[in-house]
């Protein structure tokens, strides 16, 4: 965490929802089938007990290296200037998936029917909110190079002050839950 008064950082954990429900439940269905197959294999065809005693074994590594994966956490952070969006897989592994100066977004604005028109046409759409259906989704729009780029995400009320701050024509602030 940074200790200067313009910084602001939020976590929000990814709903079951949509495609990440279904990824979820594709990895359950994994461990199930490798964990039945392999029973199935070594204890009913091959009538080998001691490697089928150890097929559960095998499973909870395969869930150790894959569950992860199912359990997203999207990190918004303002600091220096910067918007920062990171995934982070298994409350371990962080990785930036986007970062630009608060200054270059030509808007910052709610998901509200007012800016339809600007977050619904971009080239580019990176959708970083915990759920479609948040009351506190906002937009960042990106123009850079002919192309834009929209981000979604949740915001708070300090990371709205903060952004703000360093892009006070372009920033739109509301009254937010937290």
């Amino acid at each position: 965490m940074e200790d200067s008064v313009n910084y602001a950082e939020y976590t929000v954990e990814q709903k079951s929802e949509g495609a990440h429900k279904k990824k979820r439940m594709l990895l359950i269905s994994l461990y199930v089938l490798f964990c039945l197959g392999g029973m199935i294999l070594f204890v009913g065809v091959l009538k080998l007990w001691p490697v089928g005693a150890i097929i559960p074994f095998f499973t909870f590594i395969l869930y150790g290296l894959t569950w992860r994966y199912a359990e997203l956490e999207h990190k918004y952070e303002v600091a220096n200037a910067k918007f920062r969006v990171s995934e982070i897989y298994g409350r371990k592994k962080q990785e930036t998936v986007f970062e630009c100066f608060v200054s270059e977004l030509s808007l910052i604005a709610p998901m509200t029917d007012e800016y339809k028109d600007q977050w619904e046409k971009a080239d580019n759409v990176l959708d970083y909110r915990g759920s479609k259906k948040t009351t506190d989704g906002y937009f960042a729009r990106l123009e850079k190079d002919g192309k834009s780029t929209v981000v979604y995400f949740e915001a708070i009320n300090k990371m709205l002050k903060v952004m703000k701050f360093y892009n006070s024509k372009a920033t739109v602030v509301t009254t937010m839950r937290y």
